[in-house]
C-alpha cells in the first residue's frame, strides 16, 4: 500500500493563528481534500470551506489539483475591508 503525501501548511494568520503544519495525507489527495481535512480543525464553517485560497508552489492551485510529497501549501482566507 503506497503512503500518501506530506505536505507543509503555511497558515494565513486567521487560520489556526498562523505557522506551518505538516499534514500527512492520503495516497491521491488534493488540495480539496487537505482543505477538508483541516477545516474542522481550524473551525472553518462547512458552508465557508471553499472561500479559502489554495496556493502551492506561490500559485493559487485548483481544487482537483493532486498534492505531492514534499510541497508547500498555504490556506489563506479572503480579506475583505470597507
Amino acid at each position: 500500500m503506497d503512503a500518501g503525501p506530506t505536505v507543509h501548511v503555511r497558515l494565513s494568520g486567521r487560520l489556526g493563528g498562523g505557522g506551518v503544519r505538516t499534514v500527512a495525507l492520503a495516497p491521491g489527495a488534493t488540495a480539496r481534500d487537505l482543505v477538508a481535512a483541516l477545516a474542522p480543525e481550524l473551525g472553518i464553517a462547512p458552508q465557508r470551506i471553499e472561500s479559502v485560497a489554495v496556493a502551492v508552489g506561490g500559485e493559487i492551485a485548483a481544487r482537483d489539483r493532486p498534492l505531492r510529497d514534499g510541497e508547500t501549501v498555504a490556506l489563506v482566507l479572503p480579506v475583505a475591508g470597507g
